[in-house]
C-alpha cells in the first residue's frame, strides 16, 4: 500500500516536472518568435524607411521667409518649383500616408483651394494676426503636438519629414530620432540658427532653396528707383487712395508685389529713396486716427524728370 502511494507521488511529481518544461518552452519559443519579429521590422525598416512617410510643413515659417528673402512663393504656379510637387514627387503617391501643413491662413497668401487640390491637409493655427513671428511660433507648437500623438497613434508610420526654415524643429526631430523614426528635414541655409546645426538631427537633409530651383541672384536695390518713385505717385494719384496713408509696411509690401522682388530688397528701395531725399513721411490724420503717410519729396528733380 505504501509502495503504490509512492509510486504515485512520483508520476505526479514527474507530471509537473513535464509541464513546467512545456511552460519554458513554450515561453522560449514566444521569446524567439518576438525577437525574430522585433528584428524583421528593423530590417524592413533599414531596408527602406520611407515606405510610411508622415510630411509636416511649418508653412507659416516657410512662406514668410521664401517670400521676404526671396519672392518665391511656395505654391509656386511651375510644378518644379512648387514645394507640395515636388515632395509628392519625391516620396510618392504610394508611400505618403500624412501631408501636414501649419499657418494662420488668414495671414499667409495662400490658396486653400489649390492647396487641397494638392492633396494637402490644412492646419489653420490662429495666432492673432499681429506679426509673422506670433505665427510661427504657433504652427510650430501645433505641429510639435500632432507629430508627436502621431508617433503613438499611428506606430507604423516610419519617415518623418519636416519642412521648416528655422531651428524650432529641433526638440521634436531628437524626440522622433529617440523613438527609433527615421527623419529628413528641408531647411533653409541663411535661416537657421548658427549655434546650433538642425541637420544634426535628421538622417537626411535637403536645401529648400536648392530644391525649389529658388532665384538667389542678388538685386541691386538701385535698379528699382525709378519704378518705386513710379509706384508711390500713381498710388497717391489714385481717386480711392485719396483719404488712406501709405505707410511703411504697406509700401514695402506694395513695392514687393509691384516690382516683383523680395520684401528685404523692397526695404532696401525704400531706405535708399530716403536717403536720396526722393521721399518724405508726413503724419495724417484720417477716419482710423493718425499715422504716417509716405510721400514723393516734389523739391527733387530725379522725382519730377521720373513723373513726367
Amino acid at each position: 500500500m505504501n509502495d503504490e502511494r509512492l509510486t504515485g507521488v512520483r508520476g505526479k511529481h514527474r507530471d509537473t516536472e513535464v509541464r513546467t518544461d512545456d511552460m519554458a518552452a513554450a515561453n522560449m519559443f514566444g521569446q524567439v518568435v518576438s525577437k525574430a519579429v522585433e528584428m524583421a521590422m528593423t530590417r524592413a525598416s533599414q531596408i527602406n524607411p520611407k515606405e510610411n512617410v508622415a510630411l509636416f510643413v511649418d508653412y507659416d515659417n516657410v512662406y514668410w521667409t521664401l517670400m521676404n528673402r526671396y519672392r518665391h512663393d511656395p505654391d509656386h504656379d511651375d510644378p518644379e518649383r512648387n514645394l507640395f510637387e515636388r515632395l509628392w514627387g519625391l516620396y510618392g503617391i504610394d508611400n505618403i500616408r500624412m501631408f501636414k501643413a501649419y499657418a494662420d491662413f488668414e495671414q499667409v497668401g495662400a490658396n486653400l483651394t489649390s492647396l487641397q487640390k494638392k492633396r494637402i491637409q490644412i492646419r489653420h493655427v490662429y495666432a492673432n494676426g499681429k506679426n509673422e513671428d506670433k505665427a510661427k511660433n504657433a504652427s510650430d507648437i501645433e505641429l510639435s503636438i500632432d507629430a508627436m500623438e502621431t508617433s503613438y497613434s499611428d506606430p507604423n508610420i516610419s519617415c518623418y519629414v519636416f519642412i521648416t526654415a528655422d531651428s524650432d524643429m529641433i526638440p521634436i526631430m531628437s524626440r522622433m530620432l529617440f523613438r527609433g523614426k527615421h527623419v529628413e528635414l528641408f531647411y533653409v541655409e541663411d535661416a537657421i540658427a548658427k549655434h546650433t546645426d538642425i541637420r544634426n538631427y535628421a538622417h537626411t537633409s535637403y536645401d529648400l532653396l536648392r530644391f525649389l530651383n529658388v532665384d538667389i541672384s542678388p538685386k541691386n536695390p538701385a535698379d528699382f528707383l525709378d519704378d518705386a518713385i513710379t509706384y508711390i505717385g500713381e498710388w497717391h494719384a489714385q481717386p480711392a487712395n485719396k483719404t488712406k496713408n501709405l505707410g511703411p509696411k504697406w509700401l514695402r509690401d506694395g513695392l514687393a508685389d509691384y516690382l516683383s522682388i523680395p520684401s528685404n530688397t523692397a526695404s532696401q528701395v525704400i531706405d535708399l529713396l530716403h536717403r536720396n531725399n526722393l521721399i518724405k513721411e508726413e503724419l495724417r490724420t484720417n477716419e482710423y486716427g493718425t499715422h504716417k503717410n509716405i510721400i514723393l519729396n516734389a523739391d527733387s528733380d530725379i522725382v519730377h524728370s521720373s513723373t513726367h
